[in-house]
């Protein structure tokens, strides 16, 4: 029996999401191909044998512009000093950049824990430019006690992935029954579904400054349960594009997370959403603290 942490880190939108729901076959973080989907770190626990691996989605680290980005930068630095392993992601179909370069830097600061470099979306590349790439990295990013080429998306390369983590793990320890592949309470995670339908059905019309708080859950013997929601944006502009012509924006959104929490729960419920303006709420400590955005 042996079992490990895992931190995912990376800057944002380089698959880290993808590839954790991937590894414990469930929907554990949403996934949009916005910068920044992930706000938390949130943990995937994946059981093989005896082994058992919890991955730790971390937010893309980045250099902040307001207290928001401050806090998702935060916590990921300060995982990295609590796992057994660090595993880096970078995007195979792009050059390195000073981005990458920026988290490697944050990593050798914080963690003397065993790194691991995860190439991932190896399948938009060649063979050819996989040998460029490993010049690449040694030149821009240094040495790793392994470096795996894989495929968050198609599933490639996740055995050697694990394999390479293997040593790592403590043994004769396990921190999770084998049945639980996350941590998040549930209502955390009907309020990630309700952001995530938003971020996907409104692409880049709306940027980052949706937050998501259940107000209220209405349970009557007989009767579906009732989750009034609001959301959270910073302009009245924004506040018409979620809501939309009529409504019907804000009505596709709610059917659609309605649907997938339904799923999640095994029963029916209703669904009310509720668009609200806060202005500049990024910036404010103590709605980020309400929301759960503190490192307090």
């Amino acid at each position: 029996m042996k079992a490990g942490f895992i931190a995912v880190v990376g800057r944002p939108n380089v698959g880290k999401s993808t590839l954790i729901n991937k590894m414990v076959a469930e929907k554990v973080a949403i996934v949009s191909d916005k910068a920044g989907t992930t706000r938390d770190n949130i943990k995937g626990i994946l059981n093989v044998k005896d082994n058992q691996y919890i991955f730790i989605d971390t937010p893309g680290i980045h250099k902040p512009k307001h207290l928001l980005g401050e806090h998702m930068t935060n916590i990921a630095i300060k995982i990295l000093k609590d796992v057994d392993v660090i595993l880096f992601l970078i995007d195979a179909s792009k050059e390195i950049s000073t981005g990458d370069m920026f988290v490697m830097e944050r990593i050798k600061e914080n963690s003397k824990k065993p790194k691991i470099l995860l190439v991932n979306k190896v399948d938009l590349i060649s063979d050819e430019e996989i040998e460029k790439k490993k010049e690449e990295i040694k030149e821009k990013l240094g040495e790793f006690n392994d470096i795996i080429f894989a495929s968050g998306m198609y599933s490639f390369g996740l055995n050697k992935l694990l394999n390479a983590i293997d040593p790592y793990l403590e043994e004769g320890v396990k921190y999770y029954p084998d049945d639980m592949y996350t941590d998040m309470s549930t209502y955390r995670i009907i309020t990630e579904i309700v952001r995530e339908k938003i971020l996907l059905k409104t692409r880049d019309e709306i940027p980052h400054s949706v937050a998501i708080e259940i107000l209220n859950v209405n349970r009557v013997d007989g009767r579906k349960d009732t989750f009034d929601i609001n959301i959270y944006v910073e302009k009245n502009s924004q506040k018409g594009i979620i809501i939309g012509q009529n409504g019907k924006m804000l009505k596709d959104i709610g059917t659609e997370a309605r649907k997938e929490i339904e799923n999640l729960l095994g029963v029916k419920i209703f669904l009310n959403l509720w668009v609200k303006v806060a202005d500049d709420w990024r910036k404010k400590k103590p709605f980020l603290k309400e929301l759960g955005y503190s490192d307090e």
